[in-house]
């Protein structure tokens, strides 16, 4: 959503402003906020129009025209909206990684060594999957098909910025590349989700699953012999 531009008014020198300006330029401060909110609020009814059919009908067989019906609103404003129906995927995870970065937040859990943040950050996104599992089975496989997020995973910048805090405290080696070590970890996610949404009943718990994936990356697996 663009942030609303503030009205610039430009007097030439010598003169004053007009105390009473005309009437059809004596616009309310609050429009351009009114105007941005209504905005948002359509924009989350396609969206939630797109991810219902999604779930009925699957991501293939839904049309931009479906989610126009199903949100009562022209064709051309969905494309508006979302120029494609992969952004809809797009939108869909930054949601998620949203509402995990308001749950650390809100506890704030953004303290800490780092594994013990990076535990804390997949277990919340463990916890957002497992609670809306038949959702994550149908919009994940679709991201996985679609948007290959295994090769460019979403989740990398997230992981990256924890690296960085904890390197800045002296916990990470200076010499580790911790933009590489942030996509390893956000496509070791994105494995394991992909295991995990492939059968019924869910094979493993996947809030565990990633905690272990946090302790193979930050221990590694080779025995560690005394000298």
């Amino acid at each position: 959503m663009m942030p609303s531009r503030p009205t610039t008014i430009t007097v030439e020198a010598g003169t004053q402003p007009s105390v009473n300006p005309p009437l059809s330029q004596d616009v309310p401060a609050s429009a351009p906020d009114r105007h941005a909110r209504g905005r948002e609020r359509r924009r989350n009814n396609v969206y939630a129009a797109a991810i219902s059919l999604f779930m009925e009908k699957g991501f293939e067989d839904t049309t931009m025209d479906d989610i126009a019906e199903r949100a009562d609103v022209a064709r051309t404003s969905v494309f508006n909206y979302f120029a494609r129906k992969t952004v809809i995927l797009d939108e869909w995870g930054f949601r998620r990684r949203q509402e995990v970065d308001r749950r650390m937040r809100a506890a704030s859990e953004h303290d800490g060594s780092v594994g013990e943040e990076l535990k804390r950050y997949m277990f919340a996104l463990g916890e957002v999957n497992a609670a809306t599992r038949a959702e994550t089975v149908i919009i994940m496989d679709a991201c996985l098909k679609w948007n290959n997020v295994l090769l460019s995973p979403p989740l990398a910048p997230e992981m990256t910025a924890v690296l960085d805090r904890a390197r800045d405290r002296g916990e990470v080696r200076t010499e580790i590349d911790t933009a590489y070590a942030g996509l390893f970890l956000s496509a070791g996610y994105f494995s394991a989700l992909a295991l995990w949404i492939d059968v019924e009943p869910e094979p493993f718990d996947i809030r565990t699953h990633l905690l272990m994936l946090v302790d193979v990356v930050l221990n590694g697996m080779a025995v560690k012999r005394a000298n």
